[in-house]
């Protein structure tokens, strides 16, 4: 009889021990399943994180950047109409300029100023500052501006000239030069984000920049030129005219050339007019 309980309470403990050690499994199971789940949520959290952090701005910086391509292309077009019509070819010209999302385009008559003092057999002859200003566009991804018949971008590790002003040295140093220099004298202001009618036109006959004579011969001249796109009219003009600049450079001006020497210089403004639409 003994020997019947003893076998009895055995079975009874052992059946206890199964089903703690299924409880415990079960238990384990729970809880091995809720951390799966947090650590996918957490991978999906940090997945969406990193998106915001740095994909979208990825995408928008991309955008932002073919955008101002387009524009800076718009403003080779606007540079071609803005020729014909200061030399004559065109009595006005209406340029459909494409502009990206957040920007402003503007016309500023103070924007660029070219400032020349010129010699000659010796004697200074000319000396002061010519208000040329410019059509630009900032955006996000940097700005445009035409100066004077060049095109110039500007991004933030400097700027560039994407299209010559027509300024020429004919032979070199000693040689001739030619500064045809194209002058807006008109202000706008309209926001970006569509497509912008710019309309140029002459108001009057072209005038020289200087009373008689216009013409100046065995001489030299120094040139500086303010504008927010200073780095990129020294370069320019360093390469045209073999010179270099004082020590004064910034980004907001040249400073002054060294002396240019020449045979014969000629300088002419071209007045053109400026509006949006």
């Amino acid at each position: 009889m003994n020997s019947d309980l003893f076998r009895r309470e055995s079975s009874r403990n052992v059946r206890h021990t199964h089903g703690s050690a299924k409880t415990m499994m079960g238990s384990e199971s729970a809880a091995s399943e809720a951390i799966g789940y947090a650590l996918v949520f957490g991978i999906v959290v940090c997945a969406i994180g990193l998106i915001y952090a740095a994909g979208i701005p990825a995408l928008q910086s991309s955008k932002d950047m073919t955008q101002f391509k387009s524009v800076e292309q718009g403003f080779l077009i606007l540079r071609t109409d803005l020729l014909k019509v200061a030399l004559d070819q065109s009595p006005v010209r209406t340029t459909k300029l494409g502009t990206a999302e957040e920007g402003t385009l503007m016309s500023d008559p103070d924007a660029c100023k070219i400032s020349l003092r010129i010699f000659e057999n010796g004697n200074e002859r000319f000396n002061d500052t010519i208000k040329m200003g410019n059509i630009e566009f900032s955006g996000r991804a940097g700005s445009v501006a035409c100066e004077s018949g060049a095109v110039l971008t500007k991004y933030p590790t400097g700027s560039v000239m994407v299209s010559e002003p027509r300024i020429f040295s004919s032979t070199g140093q000693n040689g001739g030069i030619m500064m045809s220099l194209i002058k807006i004298n008109d202000s706008f202001s309209a926001l970006g984000g569509g497509i912008a009618e710019v309309t140029i036109n002459n108001p009057r006959f072209n005038e020289s920049v200087f009373d008689t004579p216009s013409v100046y011969e065995n001489g030299e001249m120094e040139i500086k030129i303010d504008s927010e796109y200073a780095g990129a009219w020294r370069r320019f003009l360093e390469k045209e005219f073999d010179t270099s600049f004082h020590n004064n450079s910034t980004e907001d001006s040249t400073g002054e050339s060294n002396p240019i020497p020449f045979n014969k210089l000629v300088v002419v403004e071209y007045v053109v007019s400026v509006g949006v639409g």
